[in-house]
């Protein structure tokens, strides 16, 4: 018996993938999987099949655990720094998010969003240096364990910036948006 035919396009998705290049790797056209997911049209089992053993081989390849994709040097930034000092952080390592840290428990996010969003709502010209990172920061990142599985770190990513990889209470790693990005399109290389 063979899955929803609804989870097609959820299932597509996961993987990075347009229909047109499922269609392709199925042997099967873009537009029969347009159709099914837009629930105009049943397809044969023939064509079910194919298009549910290729989502289902993928998901065999993509049994990656968050110990493989994450970053092992966590940027992080105390909640009493300025935010000059933040901003210029982020800007020398390229992140567009910063995790916070006091004595190495994780307090808050600090991200360009956040930063923008404040320089926002001030009706005034505001000085970077005077405020803090406390002042400015948002909740903190999610933290989960090595074996956390790929679906569920993408499932995470789609609200989250990024995810933090806690050990012993710890953060041990970081996995951003296009950490992930970086292993779908390695994937599609192949």
């Amino acid at each position: 018996m063979l899955p929803e035919l609804g989870d097609i396009k959820f299932r597509r998705k996961q993987f990075g993938l347009t229909q047109s290049e499922l269609g392709h790797r199925a042997g099967v056209s873009q537009s029969l999987i347009a159709k099914i997911e837009a629930g105009s049209l049943v397809p044969s089992y023939e064509n079910a099949k194919k298009l549910f053993d290729l989502l289902d081989q993928l998901h065999e390849e993509v049994k990656v655990k968050a110990s493989d994709l994450m970053t092992h040097k966590v940027l992080s930034i105390p909640s009493n720094a300025s935010l000059a000092r933040a901003a210029k952080a982020m800007k020398e390592k390229g992140v567009s998010q910063l995790p916070v840290m006091d004595n190495e428990k994780i307090v808050g996010t600090l991200s360009e969003k956040d930063i923008l969003q404040r320089i926002h709502d001030t009706d005034h010209a505001i000085d970077l240096g005077q405020l803090t990172v406390a002042e400015v920061m948002g909740e903190p990142l999610p933290l989960i364990r090595e074996d956390t599985t790929f679906s569920l770190i993408s499932s995470l990513l789609e609200h989250y910036p990024a995810v933090l990889i806690g050990k012993k209470g710890k953060a041990v790693g970081i996995i951003s948006k296009s950490d992930l990005l970086k292993v779908l399109l390695n994937r599609k290389k192949k």
